[in-house]
């Protein structure tokens, strides 16, 4: 019986980690997490994928995440190799802005040594043209 137990609550834990999600609105905010930094390294980004559910557009103006002293977004243009940071960038009506991928990121800088997953949650804002600011959780994640 302990080990059922015990198993059913392992397998919950594994799924509500990775259900790490919000539905603000008309916005659903999913698997917000920070990649762990390189070996002596004050900088990582962070990954979120955000989806508009609305009829209008809706304009992502950034982020505030409490782990670390500066939050950029930035782009990355594939054939160019070109960096930008964008002022905001649009996600139309059921539109998905997904900063998992190798174009688009979080940056962080000046984050402190020994950042480590399975630590915990950290605080951040994500700011819309529309939606306001949105309080959520960044875990730190080994797997991004």
């Amino acid at each position: 019986m302990r080990t059922a137990v015990s198993i059913a609550l392992m397998l919950f834990g594994t799924c509500a980690a990775q259900a790490h999600s919000y539905r603000v609105g008309h916005l659903e905010i999913l698997h917000p997490a920070i990649m762990v930094p390189q070996a002596n390294s004050d900088c990582t980004c962070a990954h979120v994928t955000i989806v508009n559910h609305g009829s209008e557009t809706e304009y992502f103006l950034g982020a505030e995440i409490a782990v670390a002293s500066n939050t950029r977004l930035l782009h990355v243009a594939s054939r160019e190799h070109d960096i930008s940071a964008p002022s905001e960038v649009a996600i139309a009506p059921g539109a998905t802005l997904d900063l998992h991928r190798h174009e688009w990121c979080l940056f962080l800088s000046d984050i402190p040594k020994g950042l480590e997953a399975d630590v915990g949650a950290y605080p951040a804002r994500l700011m819309f043209r529309h939606a306001g600011t949105i309080g959520i959780e960044f875990l730190v994640d080994a797997n991004q």
